[in-house]
Formats: structure tokens, C-alpha cells, sequence
């Protein structure tokens, strides 16, 4: 039966007991588990093979993301000294070595850089596609260093990682 409040097809443990296959059947035909419901309580769920494999693979492509993640930011902390004054050019490089594209438009303009910075108070990042597929934006949070007579260099706040 299909709980319509609920989204998802339920039967009981004795239906499982009568014709296992069915439920099987079922599951495919509806691209979902079947909860199996022992005394009007959740016993378990029956997946197709193909549809327990694909969520185990879902879940190990999330944890490798989550591990690099985890990776980079760790990366970024031994790279970067957030608070401490640095030029556009040593965070640029500093990213683009880890596997972030480059900001400069041309050979040595990192002008887009301060701009994005000063009109969003951030500076977005985004990894190189792998074989992996991982995309990964980094946001640099920082401002312009009034302290510099140079234009080129920022206060870096904070950098957040995040898979999109």
C-alpha cells in the first residue's frame, strides 16, 4: 500500500513473507524503498541491489568531498595567516598552488580581485574540476588594508569552504 501522507509504499512483514519478489517488484517500479511495518511499527526497508548500490555510492562520493574538503582547509590554514596583511598576488598564488583557478585577469593584474572584494566584502575561489567531478567554491572574507599605500593588498578575515 502507498502512504499518501507519508510519499513512500509501506506493507507488512507477512506481505514481505507471501511474496518477497513483489516488494522487490515494487521498489523498482516506484524508485523507492518499501517500508516493511511489523505491528504497525518500522521494521526495515527493501531496496532493489541497484538501488542499495547507488546510495552506497552517493555516500562514499559525499564523505570523498567531505575529505577534501577537510583537505584543503587544512591546506589554506598552513598557507594563509588569517588577520595578518598580504598582497592579492601571494593569496592568489597561494590558492591557485592548492587547485583554485586564478583570479588575475592578465600577468600580474589582480585588480578584479580588490574590486569583487570591495563591492561583495569577499573573494569567491573555485577548485579545478577533478576527475572526481568535486566542485568546491572557496570564499575569501577579507577587506582592503588601509594600512598599505599600496592598492593590491587585504586583510584575509576568513576563507569558507564549500562543495557545490
Amino acid at each position: 500500500m502507498e502512504d499518501k501522507l507519508n510519499k513512500h509504499v509501506s506493507v507488512s512483514i507477512t506481505d514481505v513473507k507471501q511474496s518477497p519478489m513483489s516488494i522487490f517488484e515494487t521498489a523498482k517500479e516506484k524508485n523507492t524503498g518499501v517500508y516493511i511495518y511489523n505491528r504497525k511499527k518500522i521494521a526495515g526497508v527493501m531496496l532493489t541491489a541497484e538501488q542499495y548500490e547507488a546510495l552506497i555510492k552517493q555516500k562514499t562520493q559525499e564523505q570523498g568531498q567531505d575529505v577534501k574538503v577537510a583537505e584543503l582547509n587544512q591546506a589554506i590554514r598552513q598557507k594563509i595567516a588569517f588577520g595578518s596583511l598580504t598582497s592579492t598576488k601571494i593569496l592568489d598564488d597561494h590558492l591557485v598552488s592548492l587547485g583554485f583557478i586564478t583570479k588575475k585577469i592578465e600577468i600580474e593584474d589582480y585588480s578584479e580581485m580588490m574590486n569583487e572584494l570591495n563591492e561583495t566584502g569577499k573573494i569567491d575561489y573555485h577548485f579545478q574540476k577533478k576527475e572526481d567531478r568535486t566542485s568546491i567554491l572557496a570564499e575569501v572574507i577579507g577587506e582592503q588594508s588601509n594600512q598599505s599605500h599600496l592598492s593590491d593588498k587585504l586583510i584575509v578575515k576568513k576563507i569558507h569552504l564549500r562543495v557545490d
